[in-house]
């Protein structure tokens, strides 16, 4: 029987796996492409190093489109994608602001 694989395709898994072969990506924001390396990401948003040698740090919510540049260096099989990032704050304490002098 035949393994069958699935995947799905977002904006942060072509990044993530653009960074992850280190493979430039052109991305498209509010109609204007901008070229470069993923040099990290989160579930928020990405730092691309430019050709330009300058950095940009982008909102994932404003990314219209990628286009990654070696299609080739994506060969093998993808990882699944869960559709919810994991909240970075989850597992912090939260402490209460102690009051101000006035209040005491």
């Amino acid at each position: 029987m035949a393994q069958i694989s699935s995947t799905i395709y977002t904006i942060g898994t072509a990044l993530r796996r653009a960074k992850d072969a280190d493979v430039a990506v052109d991305v498209l924001l509010a109609g204007q492409w901008i070229s470069g390396q993923v040099n990290a990401m989160d579930g928020h948003g990405i730092v691309l190093h430019g050709t330009d040698d300058a950095l940009s740090i982008i909102r994932m919510s404003s990314i219209d489109a990628v286009r990654v540049r070696n299609a080739a260096a994506f060969d093998g099989t993808p990882q699944v994608e869960a559709h919810h990032e994991p909240d970075p704050m989850a597992e912090r304490e939260a402490h209460p602001m102690p009051a101000a002098a006035a209040d005491r």
